[in-house]
């Protein structure tokens, strides 16, 4: 591949797809990242979502990932515990029954699944695959087998139709198409094998970030000190129990780089050939947060926000009716209906998950104008301010960041950061509200059944109107146009249909869909949205529900496709805290 190309598809973002090379027409890969996620970051069922949101922070940054996982906390020693009591005497921790392994690899089976639905509930797509699956393979002892193949072409397939395989670790396929193990740090193993298979980085997640000349856990009046590189002989040293010795192994006679880290932070050691003198070690220092809004998806992000203390304090959250999120066990010392109490808080970041244009758009200018970060979901906000708050941000040097505005976990907007000045034509679902209706209504039910059970389901509001009509769709597109073309458009520029045109729209054999399109492949940027009957094959027709599906064709040829949920409090949450957690891994050490 030519060194222009790889680099394109390095750098374009989120969940994407190149869908076709300009090389003889060869399908061209997507960057993936290897995680293992170990049983020290997987020790209770909340550490699931945090590991889910390890993987969208990548994800969204332009990878496809395979995600490893280990037992959950205790769950090996449980089951082993099951096996002695009815299995057959003479049994051990080494083996002894050849049906043990059946039962052992039970908790990183359970532990991939729960990851999967951990991914699932932000709206990432997420495929489990087993070790048969993937014709994973081992031969030798059943409790402690060496790895022997990988079916890398299934696994690159499943790559390439799901983006996110989620796979257990310390498995695999022995003889007599029995299940074996691989013995203590069997899924470190299993991760580096896999990324070794792949070509592909790895990254091994712990409960510390990185490798450091002691045990951090250790007292010690003596500064921390943590490597950047280490050496496989630094990392036996000083590191042992942090790796197991036959992955260390592994990974040192193929000549394999690989790092540790932690989830949420970007500070990591790479292993490898070389040790570099250690640093004092440092640690981002908390931030704090004003916020406006309370509503789902500020509920979800009060949520995820409070699981995070170490990094992130709520100091003051403005709404309109105090009384009503104090029955809801909201604390009222933080509560207000003024905004100057947010100003007083001196927060380093503003959240946004309000509705209106006001007063939302007024702060986020003040706010970044006093060199406050900015987080906005607000999309109607940030799409009238347009230019204006980008110019703000800029010479204020305070972060304006909207990831959440426009895709829900679907993230369109980074790809037009990342790609502006190459974009040609964007078409996208930008409405996993009327998305999901519209599937609903395909199905024969009315459009009043449909929008109830849009409601309940929390992905439309109470006042339907946004949604429906297309306002809601159309702030995205200025948003789209903004980023990805440069230019700002007016609501009045874009030409709509709204679902009363459905029945007049729909034809036999055919998916109605309503895209969102923002083009300059003609000299002259046209925005639209527009209900239209797609082929069952086409890319757009195949997102269900409220899914979110997005092409991006480019100057040049090349085109990618991206995809995620489009509605829903928890993938719109999670794009907020991807962005907190950009500003806080880019803040100084306290």
């Amino acid at each position: 591949m030519p060194p222009r190309l790889a680099d394109r598809a390095i750098s374009a973002s989120g969940l994407l797809r190149r869908a076709k090379s300009p090389l003889q027409g060869l399908p061209m890969p997507v960057p993936t990242l290897v995680l293992n996620f170990g049983h020290s970051v997987l020790r209770s069922l909340s550490d699931y979502t945090d590991a889910a949101s390890e993987i969208y922070r990548h994800y969204r940054m332009g990878q496809n990932i395979v995600a490893v996982t280990s037992a959950q906390g205790d769950q090996t020693d449980v089951l082993l515990a099951e096996a002695r009591r009815i299995g057959p005497e003479g049994m051990s921790d080494g083996g002894g029954a050849s049906n043990l392994p059946e039962l052992l690899q039970l908790g990183e089976r359970r532990s991939a699944a729960l990851l999967a639905l951990a991914l699932e509930r932000i709206g990432a797509p997420a495929f489990v695959r087993q070790a048969r699956d993937l014709g994973l393979t081992a031969m030798g002892d059943p409790m402690n087998a060496e790895l022997t193949g990988l079916n890398s072409g299934q696994l690159m397939q499943d790559l390439k139709d799901h983006d996110i395989v989620v796979m257990p670790g310390f498995v695999a396929i022995g003889d007599k198409d029995r299940a074996v193990l691989l013995g203590q740090g069997g899924s470190d193993l299993t991760a580096l094998y896999v990324a070794d298979q792949l070509g592909a980085p790895a990254l091994l997640l712990k409960d510390v970030d990185g490798v450091y000349d002691r045990d951090p856990k250790e007292r010690s009046d003596a500064p921390l000190r943590r490597y950047e590189r280490v050496s496989y002989a630094d990392v036996r040293r000083k590191a042992g129990p942090l790796i197991a010795s036959r992955a260390l192994d592994y990974a040192e006679g193929v000549g394999q780089r690989f790092r540790i880290g932690t989830p949420g932070s970007a500070i990591s050691t790479q292993v490898g050939d070389v040790s570099d003198p250690p640093v004092a070690a440092s640690r981002p220092r908390k931030l704090r947060i004003a916020m406006m809004g309370l509503g789902i998806v500020g509920g979800g992000v009060w949520r995820r926000v409070a699981d995070h203390a170490d990094r992130f304090e709520i100091v003051r959250v403005m709404v309109r009716s105090p009384e009503k999120y104090i029955d809801q066990g909201y604390p009222e010392a933080i509560l207000t209906t003024d905004a100057a109490d947010l100003f007083a808080a001196e927060p380093d970041i503003f959240i946004d998950v309000s509705g209106p244009i006001e007063p939302a758009l007024g702060l986020t200018r003040d706010m970044l104008s006093r060199g406050v970060h900015v987080v906005s979901a607000n999309k109607q906000a940030i799409a009238a301010g347009g230019q204006d708050l980008l110019d703000h941000s800029a010479a204020s040097q305070a972060r304006l960041l909207f990831s959440s505005a426009a895709g829900g976990g679907m993230p369109v907007l980074e790809m037009c950061l990342r790609e502006r000045g190459r974009i040609a034509r964007v078409e996208a679902l930008l409405n996993g509200t009327t998305n999901f209706m519209l599937g609903e209504m395909d199905g024969g039910m009315s459009y009043a059944d449909a929008l109830q059970i849009a409601q309940d389901r929390g992905y439309a509001e109470a006042d339907p109107t946004a949604d429906v009509d297309g306002h809601d769709a159309a702030a995205k597109i200025r948003l789209v146009s903004l980023l990805g073309f440069g230019k700002q458009i007016s609501p009045n520029q874009i030409e709509r249909d709204t679902l009363a045109l459905v029945d007049a729209r729909k034809k036999p054999g055919t998916v109605l869909k309503r895209v969102a399109r923002v083009s300059a492949d003609t000299g002259e940027l046209i925005a639209d949205l527009r209900l239209r009957a797609l082929s069952p094959n086409n890319f757009l027709a195949k997102a269900d529900g409220e899914d979110a599906h997005a092409v991006f064709d480019f100057t040049d040829g090349d085109r990618y496709v991206i995809r995620g949920k489009g509605a829903g409090r928890w993938p719109t949450t999670e794009a907020v805290l991807a962005d907190l957690y950009d500003l806080s891994n880019e803040t100084g050490p306290a």
